[in-house]
């Protein structure tokens, strides 16, 4: 699974975000999440890709920023 289906389908799933709001230029405060719901995103992605995301790349604007930042650290990670 790509990062970015991994992401709407755990906004759609966990953070109730209507599926037709997720595109690949929506920020996630404007898919209604707030800075803890954020942090939190961010756990369940690590957790799932067994990577860590650095505190000096968690600043990311876009959904498809996000996708992309992730699927680097996969890469990275060379599993």
């Amino acid at each position: 699974m790509s990062a970015y289906s991994y992401l709407a389908e755990v906004l759609v799933d966990k953070y109730d975000v209507d599926k037709d709001k997720i595109r690949p230029e929506a920020t996630l405060t404007d898919l209604g999440l707030d800075s803890l719901m954020v942090v939190e995103f961010l756990f369940d992605v690590e957790d799932e890709f067994n990577i860590e995301v650095p505190d000096d790349r968690a600043e990311f604007e876009t959904l498809n920023e996000a996708a992309t930042l992730i699927d680097e650290l996969i890469e990275a990670k060379g599993d």
